[in-house]
């Protein structure tokens, strides 16, 4: 069985089979240089929210454990970043390549042809994303869940402390 990542979150909304799970960001983040990309995945600030399967029926308020596995994460991260940045650079060199061949201004259509790469890479991406969060392995799903914890009640004085 594949390797699988996991994380502790509480449901904050459920629709249909797909549930809204609130987790923390995890201390080792705070040196992440790339933590603001976690926007990606879901969130931002000391929060993410996660979008998962539902197939334990978890309700409002239990604390879940997500997972998806560890190659289809892999692929998603190089996606994110290598992309951009290959296309980027394919294009920038594409632009340098045209601009020996013709007299163009070499500078302009370097810039040109890598911003076109760029974002032509964006929406190629948002596409491609579209497709894959309809395969299963490229979801997150939830794999336990259990209920909120119960708070004593203040007026519980039952057993005094001393």
């Amino acid at each position: 069985m594949a390797q699988r990542l996991t994380k502790t979150g509480v449901v904050k909304a459920v629709h249909g089979r797909i549930a809204l799970v609130v987790t923390q960001l995890e201390p080792e983040c705070e040196s992440c240089k790339a933590k603001h990309a976690c926007s990606s995945f879901g969130g931002g600030g000391t929060n993410m929210e996660v979008r998962a399967r539902n197939p334990v029926g978890a309700q409002v308020g239990d604390v879940v454990t997500i997972s998806i596995g560890s190659s289809s994460f892999l692929k998603l991260t190089f996606l994110v970043y290598m992309v951009p940045i290959l296309a980027l650079s394919g294009c920038a060199l594409c632009g340098y390549w045209l601009a020996a061949l013709f007299t163009a201004n070499k500078d302009l259509l370097v810039g040109g042809l890598g911003a076109f790469g760029l974002f032509g890479s964006f929406f190629w991406l948002k596409k491609k994303a579209n497709k894959l969060s309809a395969r299963q392995d490229f979801v997150p799903e939830i794999t336990s869940k259990r209920p909120a914890a119960k708070t004593i009640p203040h007026s519980d004085v039952s057993c005094p402390i001393n």
